[in-house]
Order: structure tokens, then sequence, then C-alpha cells
């Protein structure tokens, strides 16, 4: 995991100054605009709690970028969270788009399509919300100092 983590900050993230990383979050906000006309409960939960992982993936792109030349230590004390937070918002970002084509063909096989609305709802509801915690162990002040808190003989 180390290894994707560090590509992730370094080679995706901190090389290009977080545009692409940024360029996805776009595209999180266009997504997250197209559920604001939709009506009903799952779109209203995707809408919600996606918006919020757009804030929080946003909020750790930007310290990463920030941070990682001035205290590299407590950017990639807090990559393997990053990785997280980056599927599962990314994730998220792809079930609502599911969730969008599937209001529009939920006629064609509303069994299928039910299931899709269904399971974008629950990624909403349950997976999505633990992006704001993902962020908070990345972002925190301390976060690299309590990572690297105990000396080698104490363990």
């Amino acid at each position: 995991t180390a290894i994707q983590t560090n590509d992730l900050i370094g080679r995706k993230t901190v090389r290009d100054g977080g545009k692409v990383a940024k360029s996805l979050l776009a595209g999180v906000a266009a997504t997250i605009e197209a559920l604001g006309v939709q009506q009903g409960p799952a779109f209203a939960s995707m809408k919600k709690y996606l918006a919020q992982g757009h804030q929080s993936l946003g909020a750790a792109v930007d310290f990463v970028v920030a941070n990682t030349k001035g205290d590299p230590n407590a950017v990639f004390a807090g990559s393997v969270p990053y990785l997280k937070l980056a599927g599962i918002v990314l994730g998220g970002w792809q079930m609502a788009r599911a969730l969008l084509v599937a209001a529009q063909k939920r006629d064609e096989d509303p069994s299928f399509y039910g299931a899709k609305i269904a399971t974008a709802q629950f990624y909403a509801e349950h997976v999505l919300p633990l992006a704001s915690a993902l962020e908070a162990s990345i972002v925190s002040a301390k976060g690299g100092e309590s990572v690297l808190a105990l000396s080698e003989d104490q363990f």
C-alpha cells in the first residue's frame, strides 16, 4: 500500500501542483450539480454526502500540495488515509454517475436499475461519510507528529 500511496502523493498529486486532482474534483462538482436536479432520497443522500466528500478530498489535496516540501513527514504520515479518501470519494463519484443513468433508464429494467439506485444510496449513506474522518487524519496539524511520536526503543 505504501508504494501506491507514495506514488499518489508524489507523482499524481504534487508533481503537477494538484492540477489533475483538481480536474477530477471539478468533474465531481459537476456531478453534484446534476444530482441537485433529481428528486428522491437516493439523489438527496448522494448529493449531500458526495458534496461533503468532495470538500474533504479538496482539503486533503490542498494540504498535500502545500506541505509536501516543507513538512513531508506530516504529508506522508497521512498517505494511506489519503489513498482511502481518494478511493472513497472517486468511487462515490462513479456511483453518483451510475445513479444518474439509472434514473434515466429505470423503466427499461426496473429491477436492475432499481438495484443501482439502492446501491448508490447505500454507498452515499454508509461509505461516503467516512471521508470527513479521513480528511481529519490527513490534515491534522499534529498528524505527522503523532505518527512519529514513539522512538525506536519504545517499540
